[in-house]
């Protein structure tokens, strides 16, 4: 009778005990999933607040006055603006600005310039019970891009949840702005597959409107959602709604108007805790067996397996709860037992390990060397330590720092291998790129040190902060001489404050300018430097330096005069040349038609001049020309042009005529200057000059060539009526 009233008992006890297991799960469970709804909302939250964040930043793009025409450049900065905010926010799939109804910018290029169907999407200015902060939620569309308009658009199986922020004018014209943002619903799946729960408990999330609509959700479509009414009139922030066969945690957000909802089937409540509480259900039913086989050393084994019970559950407890992954095997290697942190960790579940090899979790890229050793070491019964690189469920590599420790029995027999884990990727990561950042600083610093060009850093407010030693080289200074000053330092002077001022101002709208600077040196000297400047700017878009880049292209520059002189002017007595005067000529007769003036081509041939060059040489006939062509020039007026185009031959371009009787005065003002005697080496000269005029209009259509021909032809005509005077081209009428 005492052993029945006894095993009644203990089936009592085991019942109250399976009984209070069970309520106790399902009290944890409540407080997980209503804290997993907090987590969650307070992730939703900061997400919206940082699409608000987004949209209130290209709200200060737009125009506070209404256009008639959109400006291309607001627009542009605009388009790029979202272009960054689309790169930044994985969470943001789309982005319209809208006027009124017409699509301003559409960042997926599907629909700018058309007309969004405004009702269907219900933007409503005047739906302020579901807007908080400016931030108006108008619910979920079916498609995958807005606008709904393009019947050619893709399905998808996800809702978009649709966000917007209306900007108004209060003008005249009324013109209504909206930025239209589409949520990408992914971002929210794998928000949600992030947050599930804990020892393989598996929650359903969503994310419900204020108006009892579906936004977003994990659970199958036909399956209800709770009332959200009673919570928004109940003024709490969390509420538990259980059902038939569900319980939802409700967590509100008061910032926007969504509600979160995690759901956990009783069901999957009911596995999870058969499947923690296995193990100890066994040892209760086997502990009841030993009673009716044999009451005699029931008091023994009951305080025996209690204290084994209470060994085991300690143990149990510390290796679940433990932030590392903890593998057991047999001493053949066998796995026997995974803790939560495996499954979490490789993404396999313990079904799935538990009588496998631990190589199925091997990646294959372990060096032979490690993997030689490890073996080595379990086949002696010692311990090893060391890195692996194992793979997950999903066969992605992960770095995992491992202990492997030998178990053996009291008789000092190997029974098993018990491996510890720890998840070092992100670690390695990050010293291999704290490596190459050192490697690439290093290099950098090499290139900042030996180039040639000149690098200077300033800070946002233009004091210099470091110098290489190309610069020192170039400008003189040395590096203690710059250090805290400003670039004014070098200013010659030579650009005036407007042009520093568009320097400035285009490197704070382009970011960089790059041109040429007159710059001073140390010692005073003036040189010519191509110069880059370009800000550097932080994650936030702010300056934090600029950065300058210069070359002295001084004797570059000189070259290039001298090039161009030697292209262009006569060497000896520095006259524009032949190419010169034909680009002279060529603006002369477009301003003749433009003004309805003449111009006059007179072509000078020296007389007497050989003579004088074969008598007393080359350097005496050198110094007459220079001699004459300078008197020329000052005979002539500003404006006029006058060209040595070979040998003692010269041509004058004579502009802005009024008639006939001013070219023949600048004529005569020639000759004189030609007769002008000239002493070179106590040796006194005098040439003369014969001139030949041709005038610009004629009645016929004449090139350059022609000019200069009628010039020469009526110049041979003055040398043949007696030379020293000139003659005046007279058309041949045929």
């Amino acid at each position: 009778m005492l052993i029945v009233i006894l095993f009644f008992a203990l089936i009592s006890t085991v019942i109250m005990t399976v009984w209070s297991s069970l309520k106790k799960e399902n009290d944890l469970n409540n407080q997980r999933i209503t804290f997993q709804s907090q987590i969650l909302e307070r992730s939703i939250t900061r997400t919206l607040e940082s699409v608000e964040a987004s949209i209130l930043s290209l709200e200060t793009l737009i125009p506070q006055r209404p256009l008639d025409t959109e400006d291309p450049s607001w627009l542009a900065r605009l388009r790029e603006r979202i272009d960054d905010t689309l790169y930044f926010a994985p969470h943001i799939r789309q982005i319209l600005v809208l006027k009124d109804t017409s699509v301003l910018i559409d960042s997926a290029g599907r629909s700018e310039g058309k007309h969004l169907d405004t009702q269907h999407l219900q933007l409503d200015q005047h739906r302020n019970s579901r807007s908080s902060n400016g931030l108006i939620i108008f619910g979920s569309i079916d498609q995958r891009f807005v606008p709904m308009t393009d019947q050619m658009t893709i399905r998808s199986n996800h809702s978009i949840l649709i966000t917007g922020l209306p900007l108004w004018f209060k003008e005249e014209k009324g013109e209504t702005y909206w930025i239209l943002v589409a949520l990408n619903p992914d971002y929210f799946t794998e928000l949600f597959d992030q947050n599930e729960g804990a020892n393989g408990a598996h929650f359903d999330l969503s994310l419900i409107g204020y108006d009892n609509e579906r936004l977003i959700s994990t659970l199958p479509k036909h399956t209800p959602l709770p009332d959200v009414s009673f919570l928004l009139e109940s003024g709490l922030k969390t509420q538990r709604i259980p059902s038939e066969h569900l319980t939802h945690a409700l967590s509100l957000s008061l910032r926007y108007p969504v509600i979160i909802s995690v759901t956990q089937s009783k069901q999957d409540l009911l596995y999870n805790w058969r499947s923690s509480n296995k193990n100890q259900m066994m040892m209760l039913v086997a502990f009841l067996l030993l009673i009716l086989v044999s009451f005699t050393g029931l008091f023994i084994e009951v305080l025996r397996r209690s204290v084994i019970q209470e060994q085991k559950k300690l143990l149990f407890s510390a290796v679940e709860h433990s932030t590392a992954a903890v593998i057991v095997t047999d001493k053949y290697r066998t796995i026997v037992y995974v803790n939560s942190a495996v499954e979490r960790l490789f993404g396999f579940s313990s079904d799935q390990l538990i009588g496998q090899n631990p190589n199925c979790l091997a990646s294959g890229l372990t060096s032979p060397e490690v993997l030689n050793q490890l073996n080595t070491h379990l086949q002696q019964g010692l311990d090893w330590e060391g890195e692996l690189i194992n793979k997950t469920i999903s066969g992605h590599p992960i770095i995992v720092a491992t202990r492997i420790s030998a178990v053996n029995n009291d008789q000092h027999e190997l029974t098993h291998f018990v491996g510890i884990m720890e998840d070092i990727t992100e670690r390695q990561q990050h010293l291999a790129l704290l490596h190459e950042q050192n490697i690439k600083l290093s290099q950098l610093a090499s290139v900042f040190s030996h180039a040639n060009e000149g690098i200077m850093i300033c800070d946002p407010n233009g004091v210099i902060l470091e110098v290489n030693d190309a610069f020192c080289t170039i400008t003189g200074y040395e590096r203690s001489d710059v250090i805290g000053q400003t670039p004014r330092l070098l200013k010659s002077g030579h650009q005036d404050s407007q042009f520093y001022a568009e320097l400035w101002s285009a490197i704070q709208q382009d970011g960089n300018w790059n041109g040429e600077v007159w710059n001073r040196r140390k010692n005073g000297e003036v040189f010519i430097e191509h110069l880059t400047i370009t800000a550097v700017r932080d994650e936030n878009h702010t300056i934090v330096h600029y950065v300058s880049l210069f070359t002295d292209i001084s004797l570059q520059k000189q070259q290039e005069s001298r090039l161009q002189k030697m292209a262009h002017f006569d060497l000896l007595t520095n006259l524009p040349n032949r190419s010169l005067l034909l680009d002279r000529l060529k603006q002369a007769i477009l301003n003749a038609h433009r003004h309805h003036r003449k111009l006059a081509v007179v072509f000078i041939d020296l007389d007497g001049f050989k003579r004088i060059n074969d008598e007393y040489g080359h350097d005496a006939g050198d110094s007459l020309l220079r001699f004459v062509a300078k008197q020329m020039s000052l005979s002539l007026r500003e404006g006029d042009t006058l060209a040595r185009i070979g040998g003692d031959e010269f041509v004058a371009i004579l502009t802005d005529l009024s008639d006939q009787d001013a070219c023949k005065r600048t004529a005569k003002r020639l000759l004189q200057a030609c007769t002008t005697t000239h002493t070179y080496k106590d040796k006194r000269f005098n040439v003369s000059a014969s001139l030949g005029i041709t005038f610009y209009p004629q009645e016929k259509t004449l090139d350059f060539e022609d000019l200069l021909k009628q010039a020469d032809q009526a110049m041979y005509e003055a040398k043949l009526s007696g030379k020293n005077q000139f003659s005046i081209f007279t058309q041949v009428i045929e």
